[in-house]
């Protein structure tokens, strides 16, 4: 291996375009200015299940999350399940597998949708998979024996009124005494153990660098991800958020949704 050159003091790096066109922004003094409103709206596609299968697309994580989710809400066969923000749908495909009858899966990206959809036909799977805003559920009142959000998929909002909305239209829809079972990490922890860089190779030729620091209001976890192909270069350099829940905070919001 040859040695590494420091830049030239005379002008700096150049920086070469990717894969996809991607121009990488360089050293970012303040990653929540970079932060879209509607950063969910692209984040979510081919390369998301590149940098998170090792969590996302593990079928013994899917197997033993399952296990435990089905319990916990005590599911039966006849229920009506939504899993909402459900991604590629491996918990829905997975309840199905185990003969739940009424399973349905919700998320705002169409290539997870698709994805979902994919599988559920090569498999000959009966559940149905919709693209819809957990803001604006596309269901009658008292139609869902459950709700499950799961994954972290819960505070991407850029307010809290619209985390609030996402609580008030799963109220909405679940039937009286249905249960609703939320898998968020914990703030608290976050905010103290939050790694503010680190990378990992993602296969042979791909690796991701992750740029992480706290909101401005420390509400907010903001994350930059790089993902950097050996050969053609960068072909993603992204900016998201998640809002730090605690036990508390989470609990009033949920009792502010009734």
């Amino acid at each position: 291996m040859g040695t590494k050159e420091e830049p030239s003091k005379d002008k700096p790096p150049s920086r070469r375009r990717g894969a996809m066109g991607t121009k990488p922004l360089g050293p970012v003094s303040n990653l929540e200015e970079h932060v879209r409103p509607d950063w969910w709206r692209r984040i979510f596609n081919s390369i998301y299940l590149k940098t998170d299968a090792d969590v996302v697309d593990n079928q013994n994580n899917t197997h033993k999350e399952v296990d435990l989710f089905s319990s916990i809400l005590h599911l039966s066969p006849e229920d009506r399940i939504l899993d909402l923000c459900c991604g590629q749908g491996r918990h829905c495909l997975e309840l199905a597998r185990r003969g739940f009858k009424n399973v349905e899966g919700l998320d705002r990206s169409h290539y997870l949708i698709q994805r979902a959809k994919a599988h559920a036909k090569k498999e000959g799977l009966s559940l149905r998979f919709r693209e819809g805003d957990a803001r604006r559920l596309p269901y009658s009142a008292d139609t869902f024996d459950a709700v499950m959000v799961l994954g972290n998929s819960f505070g991407y909002f850029e307010t809290v009124q619209d985390d609030l909305r996402v609580l008030k239209e799963i109220f909405r829809v679940l039937k009286p005494w249905g249960r609703f079972l939320i898998d968020v990490t914990d703030g608290t922890y976050l905010k103290e153990h939050f790694q503010p860089r680190s990378w990992e190779w993602i296969d042979q030729n791909l690796f991701v660098c992750r740029e992480r620091s706290l909101a401005l209001d420390g509400q907010r976890l903001i994350s930059r991800e790089v993902v950097t192909h050996v050969e053609k270069g960068v072909v993603v350099d992204q900016f998201y958020a998640e809002r730090l829940y605690t036990h508390e905070s989470l609990h009033e919001l949920l009792k502010a949704a009734g």
